[in-house]
């Protein structure tokens, strides 16, 4: 079977060239009968002050590493939304989206570090919430009065009803998405704490669904027709990350089969760190400051406002590449990136080199904004250090890939043999069970 070459070339060890630290990792043997390792998430990416707090979480509430490090990560991008972007190319600006799935098995942890790092943003949508409610009261009082009753309360003869602010979206729905996106330039993050729920009810509805996904990851402009109103929606540039769950024997129906092949699949960063037992419990309190300060960086990401247009529209904060840290990228996709490309004969490989040069860039430019908003660089461009601190995370999930192949091609192979059991009837001979496998 041709996908079993996506994890018949195990990554480690990497080539001095690529700039990994390679420590920590844990022994695993795929099912080629080669041992690979399970990669861990490159702390040193994060600031100081990020990083203390993930390991401040290790500590007192022992959560996994992997599993609050990628949840920041995601985090911090969607606070980011559309206010910062980053120009590679002259055709090519990128901004921070990022698909993320953190797999495990059930009760191993998950969930509460990515409750942690969503609650800064959780909160600000509550307070939005409220503005919200006294807006529509206002609204909805201004609609009730005639003009002239208007004109005595000195109320204007026009009112816009109002919108709805949000950072985080629950609802998996394509047209509520679309709508926080027309109400939200900046951007939103959907969150499910089990991603099935959204995976799930793809084409369930509207056979399109999952077209739209793969569309809003490149953050392209796309237009979103309405029937039911005969309303036309124009979204110039969204922005929609996406964070969630899911245990391994899900990932060959989530993400096999057609979303293998048809970069579905490579758009998810995949999370899956090695865990054979329960989060133990600590008596010891954790400080209250350590998750004010992660509220307090959050909450100054999203205060940070870019400018506006002629028309008044705001225009994203771009940060360009320094020529060494340029020429740092180009030297990882010619000697590592091209290098995997050619030495496999998976498409479903392939389709990952080409997705994990998308993110490399939008890693340089969480990772930049990330140290300028903890006051450890400029935000004036991408920094040769940024760059390879970028690599090493991109690296990392392209390791975590290579550990997450074979669950999923697991889940194929079971689907395949389930199908073709159903399709032979109670009594058969060899020759036409060979015919209906082929």
């Amino acid at each position: 079977m041709k996908a079993n070459g996506y994890y018949n070339h195990p990554r480690f060890p990497l080539e001095a060239g690529c700039g990994l630290i390679e420590e920590d990792s844990i022994a695993f043997t795929s099912d080629s009968g080669k041992t690979t390792e399970t990669p861990s998430f490159p702390l040193e990416i994060f600031p100081k002050a990020i990083r203390d707090i993930i390991e401040a979480l290790e500590e007192y509430e022992n959560y996994n590493v992997d599993f609050t490090s990628a949840s920041f990560l995601t985090v911090f991008a969607a606070a980011m939304g559309n206010t910062w972007s980053v120009r590679f190319m002259t055709g090519w600006v990128s901004r921070p989206i990022i698909y993320m799935v953190l797999v495990g098995s059930p009760s191993c942890g998950k969930t509460p570090p990515l409750q942690q790092a969503v609650a800064p943003l959780l909160k600000l949508d509550g307070e939005y919430d409220m503005i919200y409610c006294k807006e529509m009261e206002t609204y909805r009082r201004w609609e009730r009065m005639s003009a002239k009753q208007r004109e005595r309360h000195s109320l204007p003869e026009e009112m816009k009803m109002p919108k709805r602010k949000c950072h985080v979206v629950v609802d998996s729905t394509v047209e509520a998405l679309i709508g926080a996106l027309r109400d939200n330039p900046r951007g939103v993050l959907i969150y499910k704490d089990e991603i099935d729920s959204l995976l799930s009810n793809f084409n369930r509805y509207n056979g399109s669904d999952e077209g739209y996904f793969l569309s809003l990851f490149s953050g392209t402009p796309f237009k979103y027709s309405r029937k039911s109103n005969n309303e036309h929606i124009f979204l110039a540039n969204p922005y929609c990350s996406i964070i969630g769950t899911t245990q391994p024997g899900r990932l060959g129906e989530q993400f096999g089969g057609k979303r293998m092949m048809n970069g579905f699949s490579s758009r998810f960063l995949k999370v899956y760190p090695e865990i054979d037992k329960m989060p133990s419990w600590n008596d010891t309190a954790m400080p209250d400051s350590v998750l004010e300060e992660w509220e307090r960086i959050i909450r100054k990401v999203v205060a940070a406002t870019p400018s506006t247009d002629q028309e008044g529209k705001a225009t994203s904060i771009e940060l360009l590449f320094s020529q060494e840290s340029k020429l740092r990228i180009i030297q990882w996709k010619d000697e590592v990136n091209n290098k995997v490309y050619a030495e496999t004969d998976s498409d479903a490989v392939r389709a990952l080199c080409g997705k994990l040069e998308t993110y490399l860039v939008r890693f340089c430019l969480v990772i930049q904004i990330m140290h300028c908003i903890c006051g450890e660089s400029g935000m004036d461009k991408i920094e040769p250090g940024t760059a390879e601190l970028a690599i090493r995370l991109t690296e990392y999930f392209r390791n975590m890939e290579s550990r997450i192949a074979p669950e999923i091609e697991t889940g194929i192979l079971d689907n395949r043999f389930t199908e073709l059991l159903g399709n032979l009837r109670d009594s058969f001979t060899t020759a036409e069970a060979v015919r209906e496998a082929l």
